[in-house]
């Protein structure tokens, strides 16, 4: 039980209140009910871990402007935890290696990429079991232990169709999270008719609780939120499983998914998600449900959900967790898409606090303004300086990582993968006007940059297709492969016998791209420009990938400089 002085929190309460960057945007009814907050006694557990209460004195203090998106570009199915005062988070990454991100951050504020779950991809998963589909892991701290567990989704490459989706667990000690290496456990979470996602864990009265969705909607079932007991290590569930709840209401439309679980006062709450999540159709809202019994199976779903839709900023939220700071705050990360993006970015992660009402029912304000400056989201990669791969880096997931070494540069191995793109590797855009550059020393090998999405009709999101400029000793190549044919839009003869730059500007809120070239000492060159159909080509559930690609046979090879993304 966690106790705390009500003069002191009510002073600290009244200061939050008054600077609040979001305050002017809370209807009355949040505004009493935050006031009234301050005469209930809590005892919380975030996400159902719970903490022992650290002074506020020695630990720092949450900032009270928050800045949005969290996590910039295609960052879907957040989830956060506190280790002491450190936050880690964790994302979904698709059809896109390494699998599942993890972010640091002491201030909820800033955000670095520190690690993977899976460095490797599949090499890293136990008998290489996961295909694709690498969705909602979730982060969860076990103190008594102090390790560190992942639960995951993916698709059981031994499994066809829908019973192919099942969750795993992997796990690392605390202290190893920031370089070392999960180990993992395998699919631990199997539906045999409609396959299982989006696991998450709840620590409650001594024992471990997973819950997880039957992807019911994904072979004609209804969707339900499930519940079982599982083992200390994670590798075994216990017992029998049982429902908890379903998309039951008028307003619950299509199914039910993404379930977070935390403990406030004498009541669990499960705030989850409603309707389809991914693309330009998502109709996504968010709602809260709560139990004093987790063994009862009786859920009062909150009477005004839901507590969270689209608004003028931000599209279809939700699937998020819960975490409680150290100074007994309460924030959901969850993503949206940024409605000045269209989908084209993806989902992004963004968070914002839950201010408990006189009723007990923590709710969200569903008022958060995007407010990241954009030139936080640049990015520079200087080649000749790295010793490594740089973190932000990804492939198509069902690929091996691209050979490459780093001497005087980036040496990227090519090939005629990726109906005939080339070898690519990318990373996620984080606006829709921006320009792509890298310089490359032109070989054999065709080498440059490209603007990554899918194949239009696509057999799944992840077959990459993509658009973008090449140079090599026999000069220029605008292609694109979009249709699934490699095809050159426009090529020149330019004799290049020393470093070219390389250029794409994007515009027009992605719906437009241009060409150019520089040789040493003289200014850019345009080479082509067209309109182009962002509609048409954006992945199922991600958004496009800005990167690099080397065309040729294996033995040849691309060499960059640098690379950087300047967004406008």
């Amino acid at each position: 039980m966690i106790h705390f002085s009500l003069s002191r929190f009510l002073k600290k309460k009244a200061k939050h209140l008054q600077t609040q960057e979001t305050q002017q945007s809370l209807t009355r009814h949040h505004l009493r009910n935050s006031i009234i907050y301050a005469f209930i006694g809590l005892s919380v557990t975030a996400c159902g871990i719970k903490k022992t209460r650290v002074d506020n004195a020695s630990t720092p203090h949450v900032p009270t402007q928050l800045v949005n998106p969290a996590l910039p570009g295609d960052n879907p199915d957040p989830s956060i935890i506190r280790v002491d005062n450190i936050y880690y988070a964790t994302s979904t990454t698709n059809e896109w290696a390494p699998y599942f991100t993890i972010y640091k951050s002491t201030d909820l504020k800033n955000w670095k990429l520190v690690n993977h779950v899976f460095p490797e991809g599949f090499k890293d998963m136990k008998n290489q079991w996961g295909e694709n589909n690498f969705w909602a892991s979730e982060l969860v701290y076990d103190s008594k232990q102090k390790r560190i567990y992942a639960y995951y989704t993916a698709h059981n490459r031994a499994t066809k169709g829908n019973p192919g989706l099942q969750c795993g667990v992997a796990w690392i000690d605390a202290d190893k999270i920031e370089t070392g290496k999960f180990t993992d456990n395998g699919p631990v979470i199997i539906e045999d008719e409609c396959g299982a996602i989006d696991a998450f864990e709840l620590q409650h009265d001594g024992k471990i609780y997973a819950f997880w969705k039957n992807d019911g909607n994904g072979c004609g079932k209804e969707s339900w939120i499930w519940k079982q007991e599982i083992n200390e290590s994670r590798t075994q569930l216990l017992g029998q499983k049982s429902k908890v709840f379903t998309n039951n209401q008028p307003w619950e439309t299509g199914l039910v998914e993404g379930a977070c679980f935390f403990s406030l006062g004498e009541y669990i709450y499960s705030l989850y998600s409603v309707g389809g999540c991914c693309d330009a159709r998502c109709n996504y809202k968010t709602g809260i449900a709560r139990t004093k019994d987790l063994s009862s199976g009786v859920w009062e779903k909150y009477a005004n959900n839901p507590i969270m839709v689209s608004t003028n900023k931000w599209n279809c939220p939700g699937h998020g967790t819960v975490v409680k700071t150290a100074d007994d705050r309460l924030f959901m990360l969850y993503h949206a898409f940024n409605k000045s993006y269209d989908v084209f970015v993806g989902r992004e992660g963004v968070i914002e606090e839950l201010i408990v009402g006189a009723d007990g029912w923590p709710l969200l304000h569903n008022a958060t303004v995007p407010n990241r400056p954009k030139s936080d989201l640049d990015f520079t990669d200087n080649f000749e300086k790295d010793s490594k791969l740089n973190l932000a880096w990804q492939w198509p997931s069902k690929a091996t990582r691209p050979e490459m070494t780093f001497a005087n540069g980036l040496s990227l191995a090519a090939s005629d993968e990726n109906h005939a793109l080339g070898t690519f590797l990318g990373q996620y855009i984080k606006t829709v006007n921006f320009n792509i550059e890298a310089q490359v020393n032109p070989g054999d090998a065709k080498a440059g940059i490209c603007l990554g999405g899918a194949i239009f009709k696509s057999k799944w999101p992840g077959e990459l297709g993509g658009t973008g400029i090449t140079a090599s000793k026999e000069g220029l190549v605008v292609f694109d492969n979009f249709e699934g044919t490699y095809t050159e839009l426009k090529s020149s003869k330019e004799s290049l016998t020393g470093p070219a730059q390389l250029k794409m500007q994007i515009s027009n809120d992605g719906k437009q791209i241009e060409f150019f070239y520089k040789k040493a000492g003289s200014d850019w060159v345009s080479l082509h420009r067209t309109e182009f159909l962002a509609a048409k080509y954006v992945p199922w559930g991600m958004g496009y990938r800005a990167g690099i690609v080397v065309k040729g046979n294996p033995s040849q090879k691309g060499l960059f400089s640098s690379f950087s993304i300047r967004n406008n």
